[in-house]
């Protein structure tokens, strides 16, 4: 089956004083470096940007948002129209701590139908990001930008969409953690 990757890093960082979460540090590697090194295996990997420019020295195929404005919805369908593959696997560059066995896990999932694989965790909540989208989704995607509706769970609800809870995984839960501002990128290095 084939299969792309695909790291949105296109966010405005307002909430990180304008600090580039894809370039801020995790153990001796940027958090796009960390993330790219657990997608190996893949053949093609696409960056999801907002302005190519910002990420000229990336040696991977840039994907400027065809939307912009309407967060990762935005990288994901453009990424969709561009890509050859069926599917693509989707990681925020805000997600340092994300590994290749879990991404693994997550492809080995895929069946005939399934438009969307997502997890969610002991409570309940969706994990839209550290998911898997088809190509199958692009007509209900732009249905969803003509209403001016970009939230991802949103789509995972409209898609024919396997949801699987970590907790009947070996995977720990903290394994999808995002690092959305200064505080939490604190606790990250401690």
């Amino acid at each position: 089956m084939e299969i792309g990757a695909l790291v949105l890093a296109g966010g405005k960082s307002r909430r990180m004083n304008g600090n580039n979460k894809a370039f801020l540090k995790y153990e001796n590697k940027s958090f796009i470096e960390s993330i790219i090194d657990q997608l190996t295996g893949f053949q093609n990997i696409y960056i999801s940007v907002d302005n190519k420019e910002k990420y000229r020295n990336l040696n991977f195929t840039l994907v400027e948002d065809m939307y912009k404005d309407i967060g990762p919805m935005g990288g994901i369908y453009s990424a969709l129209k561009m890509i050859e593959e069926k599917y693509i696997v989707v990681i925020a560059c805000d997600m340092p701590k994300i590994k290749k066995e879990f991404i693994d896990f997550l492809c080995d999932s895929i069946t005939e139908n399934i438009e969307c694989i997502v997890t969610e965790d002991e409570k309940g909540r969706i994990c839209p990001l550290g998911g898997i989208y088809s190509k199958d989704l692009i007509g209900k995607i732009e249905n969803m930008i003509e209403e001016k509706d970009y939230k991802l769970l949103n789509l995972i609800r409209r898609a024919n969409s396997k949801i699987i809870p970590l907790s009947e995984t070996n995977f720990n839960k903290n394994i999808l953690d995002n690092v959305n501002d200064l505080r939490d990128y604190d606790k990250l290095r401690k």
